[in-house]
């Protein structure tokens, strides 16, 4: 099997095929990491197709002597905080205008996920995202990236760009929160 280091080589010499099976390997680890954190399917299409155009436009700045997979969740993660606060900041300025506001949550709910999967499994996943949303998103990023991605603690750290220790101090008081989220709506139902 060819390697990372050597599919970028090849696209770095001008062979763009060497994309394809670069792309094949982590699709689907990349889409559900980006399902996870906009906890959308169109947003997280739309994460994973400019995540991937990023890549392409910024190859020249992986090291190759590190995994590719953390470089490219990172990228992930950084192009997922930039469009989050420009949304922020839109959502701030509609919340201005008189009215604007109704119509974006009508927006909002228009994109809401259509699961494809048994009713008790769609009422769980609900659920849980339900419950992820209600978390501080300083606990969303490394909890994601630790159970649902299965990468260490170190390579979230290098990821997030923050200390090892804030990685185990976050993942332990996310789940902690998440615990707590989830027993609260237990308790109401």
């Amino acid at each position: 099997m060819i390697s990372d280091k050597q599919l970028v080589e090849r696209i770095y010499e001008g062979r763009p095929e060497a994309l394809e099976p670069l792309i094949g390997r982590y699709k689907d680890d990349l889409y559900r990491f980006c399902r996870h954190l906009t906890l959308n399917s169109t947003d997280a299409e739309d994460l994973f197709q400019d995540v991937w155009v990023r890549v392409i436009r910024k190859l020249h700045q992986y090291d190759c002597e590190r995994p590719f997979k953390a470089w490219l969740f990172q990228v992930t993660l950084n192009l997922y905080r930039d469009s989050y606060r420009k949304w922020k900041k839109r959502w701030r300025l509609m919340a201005l205008e008189p009215g604007a506001a109704d119509a974006t949550l009508l927006r909002i709910k228009d994109t809401a996920p259509l699961m494809e999967e048994t009713l008790l499994q769609r009422e769980e996943r609900a659920e849980l995202e339900t419950s992820l949303r209600r978390l501080p998103k300083r606990y969303l990023a490394p909890l994601t990236l630790y159970y649902y991605q299965e990468f260490s603690y170190e390579e979230i750290a290098y990821m997030l760009d923050i200390p090892l220790g804030t990685v185990k101090s976050r993942l332990n008081q996310g789940k902690k929160l998440l615990k707590e989220i989830l027993k609260q709506g237990k308790e109401g139902t």
